[in-house]
C-alpha cells in the first residue's frame, strides 16, 4: 500500500462517517425549520427566522460540500493537501485482506454510532418517563419519536459491530458483481 492509497482510504472513511452522521443532523434541521415556521405563523417578526435560515442553509451546504470532497474528489484533496508527499518508504507493508480492512472499518463506524447514540437514548428514555407522569400518552410525548430514532441508530450501529462479517460479504459481493458480469459479456 502507498502512502497515497493510505490516504484514500482514510479520507473515504471519514467521508462515510459524514454520510451516516446526517442521518441525524438532517431531522434535527427539518424539526428546527419546522418549529421555527410554527413560529413565524404565531409572531409577525421574519427577521430570526430569516437568520436561522441563511445559517442552516450554510451550514447544509458546508457539509454537503465535506462529503463531497471526501467521498468523490479524494485524489483531488490528497494532491492539494500534500499528503502524500514526504514518506521515507515508498510502499507500507501491511498484510492484510482487503476484506479485515472493511471489517475494521465497519466495527469501527458501529462502535462509533453506538457509543455516539448511547448517551442521547437514555438521555430521551429519561425525558420520557418524566412527562410520563403527567398522563401523556407515548404518541402525544415529544421524546418519543427522538427515542424510536435514537433506538433505530443505536440498533443499526449494534448490527454493524456484531454482523460486521455479513455486511463486508455484502460489499464484497456487490464490488465483485460488476466485474463478474463484464468479464462474463466479453467471454
Amino acid at each position: 500500500m502507498t502512502p497515497r492509497t493510505f490516504w484514500l482510504i482514510l479520507i473515504r472513511i471519514i467521508g462515510v462517517y459524514l454520510v451516516i452522521s446526517a442521518l441525524t443532523y438532517i431531522p434535527q434541521m427539518i424539526v428546527t425549520i419546522y418549529e421555527f415556521g410554527r413560529e413565524i405563523g404565531r409572531d409577525s417578526s421574519s427577521q430570526g427566522f430569516l437568520e436561522i435560515s441563511f445559517f442552516l442553509v450554510v451550514t447544509i451546504a458546508f457539509y454537503v460540500l465535506i462529503m463531497r470532497y471526501c467521498l468523490f474528489k479524494t485524489d483531488w484533496l490528497v494532491d492539494k493537501l500534500h499528503l502524500d508527499k514526504g514518506f521515507i518508504e515508498e510502499r507500507f507493508e501491511i498484510k492484510m485482506h482487503r476484506s479485515t480492512i472493511l471489517k475494521i472499518a465497519v466495527i469501527v463506524i458501529g462502535g462509533v454510532m453506538v457509543i455516539d447514540t448511547l448517551p442521547l437514548l437514555c438521555k430521551q428514555t429519561f425525558a420520557y418517563f418524566q412527562l410520563t407522569s403527567t398522563t401523556i400518552s407515548f404518541k402525544e410525548n415529544p421524546a418519543s419519536g427522538w427515542i424510536i430514532f435514537y433506538f433505530v441508530k443505536f440498533s443499526i450501529g449494534f448490527f454493524m459491530m456484531t454482523s460486521s462479517r455479513l455486511i463486508v460479504n455484502f460489499i464484497e459481493r456487490k464490488r465483485k458483481g460488476p466485474v463478474a458480469a463484464t468479464e462474463a459479456n466479453a467471454e
